[in-house]
């Protein structure tokens, strides 16, 4: 899952354009676009190559589609809203 506003932060912060940033990584801007609003899934070779450019790390523009967080560390799982703990 992208973290969308995260992802059009870093590249406005980059002071890149859409097309600057996809130029760069190899796609097409309509590609970008679709990845940037979350409407189509980023192979991780394109995501590589997109941290890469904005010269970031995986983890600061994408999140896992679930986590949890071990009980054993004190800390409690996250689930998705409506979700509970039992996937009820």
């Amino acid at each position: 899952m992208i973290k969308t506003n995260r992802l059009e932060t870093l590249r406005t912060d980059k002071g890149l354009t859409q097309e600057e940033l996809a130029a760069n990584v190899g796609i097409a801007v309509s590609t970008y676009s679709m990845y940037a609003n979350g409407h189509r899934m980023i192979p991780r070779k394109v995501a590589e190559r997109i941290a890469h450019v904005l010269d970031c790390e995986l983890d600061d523009i994408f999140l896992p589609e679930k986590f949890t967080v071990s009980k054993t560390c004190g800390l409690v799982s996250r689930s998705p809203p409506g979700e509970t703990q039992d996937g009820a």
